[in-house]
């Protein structure tokens, strides 16, 4: 397990000094984010677009693959498709992860959340809140992390 979990650290501070300040800023300031920036956010990372709804509370959601890996990304506290949140979140089935292991992610990754469902399922999700404005450069950045440091440690798992 210990591998398991320096292997998730490493990543994750590869990321992090991998994406240089400059390019999290890059792009307009956003206070908000509809369906529309989504799509851009995905398609922006090279991903495929597999679904688009909208869910009955009015947050739109956009499912996506990065060819290996099936995610979602969703705007939180909207008005009128207007969001001014974002939910990334991925499901991994049949994942031999332990309570130990998400209590251990949870309490390193401030910012990612790893749950143990019944059945080896278990959800890593990420949450950026909007308020005072980002650029996409800086969402795209967390999906990207999240994306990579959950995969990794997913992966590291089964050894």
């Amino acid at each position: 397990m210990k591998t398991v979990l320096r292997a998730g650290m490493a990543l994750a501070s590869g990321c992090l000094l991998a994406a240089p300040a400059g390019a999290q800023a890059t792009g307009p300031v956003i206070e908000h984010i509809d369906a529309q920036g989504l799509r851009a956010l995905v398609t922006g990372l090279g991903h495929e677009i597999t679904n688009e709804a909208v869910s009955e509370e009015g947050q739109p959601i956009v499912t996506a693959t990065t060819g290996t890996m099936n995610y979602l990304v969703a705007g939180t506290v909207c008005e009128n498709g207007q969001c001014q949140g974002l939910l990334t979140e991925l499901v991994f089935t049949n994942t031999p992860a332990t309570l130990e292991i998400a209590n251990h992610v949870n309490q390193s990754y401030a910012a990612i959340k790893l749950v143990v469902l019944d059945g080896d399922n278990v959800v890593f999700s990420r949450y950026d809140v909007l308020n005072g404005g980002t650029t996409l450069g800086a969402l795209s950045t967390s999906v990207s992390t999240l994306l990579e440091i959950a995969g990794t440690i997913v992966q590291s798992n089964g050894e």
